[in-house]
């Protein structure tokens, strides 16, 4: 058994077409009556964790109504690498959204990528944005406009908030570093990638 992990190239909390397609694909690959979603802010500052888990959770909550499942979210709360494993094991859901000015790649690489997997195993990892750059070998960052370094836990270079219109960005991740598969997601879309 594997992760499902869905990588979302951002603003997920648009009322969109799009986006409802997203947290359709979400809690559809959960069974069951019940869904628990870990909500990880660690990309943010963390004086802004409880209000973004607020935000999320109207979003849940409104799920719940309208697919008539229940869904229990938790906030994880702390980085501390102990911390943390228990919240991932509790969830069906890793739900971790995007930022800047965070400490969510030192978190992961705490853990390393093999024991990250074990603890997934069975379980949806979402990455939203800067969530799902930092999975990633390589990523473009918009706000520094340049290439980044992420963990690695995926052996790909990504792209998120992606636009044809900018194709600077693409040939700029294709001649970075050695030659892996490029992952380009638009804006309020998503793809599904495999488990390394």
């Amino acid at each position: 058994m594997t992760a499902r992990i869905i990588l979302h190239g951002g603003n997920s909390d648009r009322d969109t077409e799009k986006n409802e397609k997203f947290y359709d694909e979400l809690i559809g690959g959960i069974d069951g009556p019940g869904i628990r979603v870990l909500c990880v802010y660690f990309a943010r500052p963390e004086h802004r964790w409880q209000d973004s888990y607020d935000d999320d959770k109207i979003t849940f909550r409104r799920l719940e109504r309208e697919k008539g499942r229940e869904i229990e979210t938790r906030l994880a709360k702390s980085a501390e690498l102990d911390d943390f494993m228990q919240d991932i094991s509790w969830a069906d859901v890793v739900f971790i959204n995007g930022g800047m000015k965070g400490h969510l790649k030192d978190t992961l690489l705490s853990i390393g990528a093999e024991r990250f997997w074990q603890v997934l195993d069975g379980k949806t990892l979402v990455g939203i944005s800067a969530g799902a750059n930092v999975l990633s070998k390589y990523y473009y960052s918009m706000v520094a406009g340049a290439i980044r370094e992420g963990t690695g836990f995926l052996n790909i270079k990504l792209l998120t908030h992606y636009s044809d219109d900018e194709p600077e960005q693409m040939e700029a991740l294709k001649a970075h570093g050695e030659n892996l598969p490029i992952v380009t997601i638009p804006e309020e879309e998503y793809v599904l990638v495999k488990q390394p």
